[in-house]
């Protein structure tokens, strides 16, 4: 789908085509009914050309949009996946930083409760 100017050639393409089949006809040396059959047939030959060169343009432009369709699930899914995966991380860190700062606070209260008990206790007298 990089042929970003193509649909304007081809157009461009057929109607020189048919600008040139006509001229053709109307300067050959035939009789008028055996030119206008050939006009005919050409116009009915270049219209199926047309008509199957839209159909193609169509089923191309149907493809790509399928395509684009299931890149972006896929970049949905893997989108969704990345934030479970972050969310889980961050479950584990928040937990692991939850039971690191209760330890600390334990035994922060466990140096307190030491250091009450020997300030509570008398002191040897100074010889």
């Amino acid at each position: 789908m990089s042929d970003n100017g193509s649909g304007g050639f081809v157009l461009g393409f057929l109607v020189g085509a048919l600008a040139g089949a006509a001229a053709a006809l109307l300067l050959a040396p035939m009789p008028g009914e055996e030119t206008r059959r050939q006009l005919q047939e050409r116009a009915t030959d270049l219209k199926s050309q047309v008509e199957h060169m839209a159909q193609d343009a169509r089923q191309q432009a149907e493809d790509a949009a399928h395509e684009a369709r299931l890149q972006a699930q896929h970049l949905a899914e893997q989108a969704r996946d990345q934030a479970e995966y972050v969310q889980e991380r961050g479950r584990i860190v928040l937990t692991d930083n939850v039971k690191k700062a209760q330890q600390a606070v334990q035994e922060a209260q466990e140096k307190i409760a030491r250091a009450g008990k020997e300030s509570a206790e008398p002191s040897a007298p100074a010889a």
